[in-house]
């Protein structure tokens, strides 16, 4: 099964060096992704108190040029990769510490257009202008995707801030995605709750929703989301795929049979791609539902 070219939904800009810079990402280094940044490392009991203090040094996160980006994809056997320009908000510090716009990605990616997706994004503090760059990235720029990062605005996901997008997003056609379950910064994670979406997909039964992270740790919420719904799907991304049998088994029994394989879609938020690939093929999945969850399914889902 090593020969199928997985399809990446869920990754993020990997250009910028500023990128990671903030008191979110420095208590998250310190507190869930420790494991990773810091191998070993004991737990910093104030890191909290830390951060308002000192001024927050970057997460030692490689930053690739376009074309080395593209060779690791070689390496690693991917074929395409969504580029998001995400937006996100401090909750701490009352602004937007990511602002990537559509012409940003697509300058980073507009060489390889078959292998890079440009994806947009959705600021719900401006609704107009948001929705003003979603129509552009997808006219001009040929975006096929809009994800954005709700929890960091701390709004549910049914918010009315949020139905402008949705609107759009099914105007154009483009399939919608946002992050469900938990924070893993320090935003507040109730806003995360998957079922939300119940309404969501109810008020827009034709426009594609994707529920992005697994939901977690509301997993069988998202789950009976995918499931009952024909409009919506869940990604397993953010997870390392070796913790779903432990954290995620609700979500694994749903891969396991023939409605989670054709409702599930892969994403490695960046996270790494040998591991990513290696751990999920390990799983203990059929090779259908594998070769759907990690390819078949984004192709039909996004038309490409």
């Amino acid at each position: 099964m090593e020969d199928i070219r997985p399809i990446d939904i869920m990754n993020y800009p990997f250009w910028n060096p500023t990128a990671w810079t903030g008191r979110e990402f420095q208590i998250l280094a310190a507190t869930m992704m420790r494991s990773h940044t810091e191998p070993g490392a004991g737990h910093r009991q104030n890191i909290l108190l830390e951060t308002m203090k000192n001024p927050a040094a970057p997460l030692p996160v490689p930053i690739p040029t376009t074309e080395e980006f593209v060779a690791q994809m070689d390496e690693f056997g991917y074929d395409k990769i969504f580029i998001p320009a995400i937006k996100m908000w401090s909750h701490w510090d009352k602004k937007l510490i990511w602002d990537y716009t559509p012409e940003e990605v697509y300058e980073h990616v507009k060489d390889y257009p078959d292998r890079l997706v440009v994806t947009v994004g959705y600021n719900p503090y401006r609704i107009e202008e948001s929705l003003e760059e979603i129509e552009r990235g997808v006219r001009e720029y040929g975006a096929k995707y809009c994800y954005f990062h709700s929890l960091t605005f701390g709004l549910p996901l049914n918010d009315k801030k949020l139905y402008p997008c949705y609107a759009k997003c099914s105007e154009l056609g483009i399939p919608v995605g946002m992050q469900t379950g938990h924070a893993a910064e320090l935003f507040p994670s109730w806003p995360g709750y998957p079922m939300y979406l119940d309404e969501v997909a109810l008020d827009f039964p034709g426009l594609t929703i994707i529920g992005s992270h697994t939901g977690w740790p509301w997993v069988n919420e998202m789950v009976c989301m995918a499931w009952k719904h024909p409009n919506v799907y869940c990604d397993c991304s953010a997870w390392m795929p070796k913790l779903l049998p432990k954290l995620h088994p609700q979500l694994l029994i749903f891969m396991q049979f023939w409605a989670g394989q054709e409702k599930t879609l892969f994403g490695t938020n960046g996270m790494g791609f040998k591991a990513f690939k290696e751990q999920f093929l390990a799983l203990p999945l059929n090779d259908e539902a594998k070769r759907m969850i990690m390819r078949e399914n984004a192709i039909k889902v996004f038309n490409l």
